[in-house]
Parts: structure tokens; sequence; C-alpha cells
């Protein structure tokens, strides 16, 4: 993957009914557009405000995306300016996890010192509207696929999600109908409904089973195909690299569902394929590091838990993605090298599952051959944890989120020899 950058939220029941509360709190009555003309050196929306959420927040807070309220006008941001002043001064908007202290993304979200003392003196300046000729064109948004009309079209089974119970977890099966074998520039997927679709992690071969139309299962090969998080822009590999696909290969999807606890929904996932054209260059390889043999005892704070994988050739790492359920609270990505020295990666010490983030290095971080990635996950099963549905129980891997997953994972491209070592060393601390 390359500069696909998903950075949008799954919201829990809690934080709807939380959204759902804040919107109740505003009546017609306390809003008004501010008649009287700013001062010219007054902080106003049109101007100094709506750049930073044109930039930041409305390919989330727009009309039919995932986020509660849209961001694209003064009219639609007035009623929420104290929220925006409190969240992103908390840094809890835009969402974004990783500790500063270790890598710089490419991808980062956070908002700028600047432009928090923007929104911060817009709030408290009485949130003035400006000249609305002043506000900038919004983003280009496309409707459908995102990267044009794609060379194949996986159609998933419709999944009908009730408005409340546990969350669905189905796993489709389907067999690629292709003459011949080609290689994929770029995944796309296309949830039938974002709201109920929680994630997706398509994996090449599959569990014993009946595949869609009527085709069994007859592989336990399960190696990563693509991964899709709600809001995730599509998976487009870097130029001249791609992944293999053959006549044939059976395909399974796990995916996650979660009730949104108003309305029974239905949703039919499609999958889009983009086919590269001539030689591949560079075969792109996603790992999966993860445990499924563990048990988080009952009331633990912190329960630890490690994987790890040895690098076989000089490799460049592409992005990270960590993935836990509702008692993970904190994943590291890091590097032992050949030498026994040690390099954090990733540090995430509070991880959320609301939010299902990839961190792409800025630079290209190349680790020799021998290096071993070690992903650390920590739990807390205690009562001291909100989100913990049952701190009595012991807890072990399963797909519902009131079990526990342990899964990092992370795309590489492996790189000449020796050029690797000779650049992971002069990167190293």
């Amino acid at each position: 993957m390359m500069r696909s950058f998903p950075t949008v939220p799954f919201l829990s029941r809690a934080a709807r009914i939380a959204v759902a509360t804040v919107v109740a709190s505003f009546s017609a009555a306390a809003f008004t557009i501010p008649a009287a003309a700013a001062a010219a050196d007054a902080v106003v929306f049109s101007r100094d405000v709506a750049p930073v959420l044109m930039r930041h927040c409305v390919g989330c807070h727009r009309p039919g995306e995932i986020a509660p309220m849209s961001l694209l006008t003064y009219r639609e941001a007035r009623p929420w300016a104290r929220s925006i002043r409190r969240v992103v001064v908390s840094g809890e908007m835009p969402p974004w996890f990783a500790n500063p202290e270790h890598g710089v993304w490419a991808n980062d979200a956070r908002l700028s010192e600047q432009e928090i003392e923007t929104i911060v003196a817009w709030v408290d300046g009485g949130a003035l509207a400006g000249d609305p000729a002043l506000i900038p064109e919004p983003p280009r948004f496309r409707d459908g696929w995102q990267l044009g009309e794609p060379d194949y079209v996986i159609e998933l089974p419709p999944v009908t999600v009730p408005a409340n119970g546990p969350d669905l977890v189905p796993n489709q099966l389907v067999r690629l109908d292709i003459p011949e074998r080609r290689w994929l520039r770029a995944v796309e997927f296309q949830p039938g409904d974002r709201t109920v679709n929680h994630h997706q992690i398509a994996f090449l071969g599959g569990f014993s089973g009946t595949a869609s139309g009527g085709q069994e299962a007859d592989s336990v090969d399960l190696r990563i195909f693509a991964v899709w998080a709600v809001g995730a822009a599509p998976t487009v590999f870097p130029e001249g690299a791609g992944r293999w696909v053959d006549p044939g290969a059976l395909l399974m999807i796990n995916q996650h569902y979660h009730p949104n606890g108003e309305s029974e929904r239905t949703d039919r996932t499609r999958i889009g394929l983009y086919f590269g054209e001539g030689p591949l260059e560079v075969e792109v390889e996603a790992i999966l590091a993860s445990r499924m043999d563990f048990a988080i005892p009952a009331g633990a704070p912190d329960h630890r838990i490690v994987a790890r994988h040895e690098l076989t050739a000089d490799s460049r790492i592409v992005y990270y993605f960590p993935h836990m359920h509702m008692r993970g609270r904190a994943m590291s990505f890091t590097a032992v090298y050949p030498d026994g020295s040690r390099e954090i990666l990733l540090d995430v010490p509070e991880y959320d599952f609301d939010w299902q983030l990839f961190y792409y290095p800025e630079a290209p971080k190349v680790l020799p051959a021998g290096s071993v990635v070690e992903v650390v996950a920590h739990y807390d099963n205690s009562a001291a944890n909100p989100d913990n549905p049952d701190p009595t129980r012991d807890v072990g891997f399963g797909f519902q989120s009131t079990d526990e997953m342990m899964v990092g994972i992370f795309e590489l491209i492996e790189v000449a020899p020796g050029k690797g070592a000779e650049s992971a060393a002069s990167e190293r601390p």
C-alpha cells in the first residue's frame, strides 16, 4: 500500500449516544448567524477556520459519511463550535494514537499548534462567519469506485445486521474466476452500509467449508490479501509493485459487523480488483504477526502478549496496522536487529477499538535480513476499564468484540541484498 490513509472512525454505540446528547442540547434559538461585520483582525470561519476543516475534517464530516454531522459550511459547523474547540484542544480529534517520540508518519492526522490556536481564537471570539466569498472550495470527492471501474468485481452475499445484539463475524468464501495469472496494482472495498460494517480482512486461502457458489474451500493456507476499515482509502500499491492472484484462487473474507442500536441494516460488500500491466517489478507482502493461543485472566489490569516475525530478506516497511478488541490498551512494533540492538518502530500507547488506523512511515524504513519485528500488546481486563463488557471472565481469541484478538499487521517490500542492511544501519539511532 502507498499513501492510502484510512483515518475514519467506527462510532461505538456509546459514542453515538454521546453525539445525540450533544445534538439535543442545541436549540434553533441558540443558533444565529452574526449580522455584524467582523473586525479586520478577528479570526473568522470563512478565511481562517474553513481551510483547517477542509484539510483535516470534511473527509469524514460531510453528507453520506460516517461522522454524525457535516462541517462543510458555516451554518453546519457553527452549532458545534464549542465541541470542536474542546476535542481539538484535548487531541481527541482528529484521531491519532502514535507516540510522537517514535517515528514520523506520512498520514499524521494531528492539527498543528497554529491550527489549534486558530480554532480556539475563533470560538473564543464569538465564532464569527466572515466573508462567505473567502470560503475555499471543498475537496473533490468521487461517488462510486474511487479508482474508477475495476477490472474485476467480487460481489459478496448480503449480510443482514439486526438493530441490537452481538456482533456478526461471517466468513465469506469466493473463488476468483479469472482466465490467467495477474498481478494487482490496487484493491478497493465498497461496503454497502458503512454504519454497521466495522472492518474486513481478505485472505488468500480459507478454512474448510463451502464457498460462495457451492465450491469447496479445500485450502487452509491463510495469507493476507487486503485489509479494510470504515472509511479506509483504497489500497494502491507503489508503482511497479503489487500482489499476484491466480485463476481459481480462493479468497476468505472475514467480515465484522456491529449493530447500530437503531434499526436493522443490510450490507452487501463489493471488492474491486485493478490489474497491473507489464512485468511485476516487486511483490508486496503483508505479514500477520498474531497470536491465537492466549487467555487474558479475569480482572488482569495489564496482561502482555507478544508475537514475533523474523525477516528473511532486507525489507522496506510500508505500513503498520494494530488490531485488538475492547480490552486492548496498547500495542507496539519493535525491530530487534541481528546485533541485538532494538528500535521502536511504532508505539500506540492508548489504543481505541472504535478507530481502525493505519500508520505509514514518512521515510522508507528498511530492516536488514535477520531482523525480528516484535509486536507487544497490552490488555486491561479489569473493572477499571470502562469498555470491558465482563471483567469477571477469562478472555481468549474470538471474533466477537467481547472476545479478543492479538493482530499486528505490517506490509513490506523486499529490497536488493546489501542495500537494505546499509540503509537500516544508517537510519538506526
